[in-house]
């Protein structure tokens, strides 16, 4: 981990003297590049958005509802946390507010799909 640090550090004081003025206030802000609070929410759009093609390609009965579920439930958690936190990230609550909504229509499709094969059952049954 150690290597990691050292990265960083090297990356951020060569960068550091090519910033442009105009977006200097960005990066030394306690939200900018050089903390967490900049990229956990940029790596976390890549989870919202592999959501959001799931609840655009993904069949129904191949949704897994443990997962599905823990994902939403972390974005609930996450969302609120990223409010409580100073200072706010609003990045981080909008990319956990997509992952919950997305996995919550996911969990929904899967359930409602599952229903609807048991409500055929029901009827097929009654028919014989």
């Amino acid at each position: 981990m150690r290597f990691f640090s050292v990265l960083s550090s090297i990356v951020i004081r060569n960068v550091n003297k090519r910033v442009p003025t105009q977006l200097r206030p960005f990066w030394t802000s306690p939200k900018g590049s050089q903390t967490v609070f900049f990229w956990c929410p940029t790596v976390k759009w890549s989870v919202a958005l592999a959501g959001l093609c799931d609840v655009l390609n993904r069949q129904p009965r191949i949704i897994s509802k443990n997962q599905t579920l823990a994902l939403a439930l972390s974005g609930v958690v996450w969302a609120r946390w990223s409010m409580v936190i100073r200072p706010r990230n609003y990045n981080f609550m909008a990319c956990n507010a997509v992952m919950f909504a997305t996995q919550a229509l996911l969990l929904w499709r899967s359930i409602s799909s599952d229903l609807v094969k048991v409500w055929e059952d029901l009827q097929s049954a009654r028919r014989v």
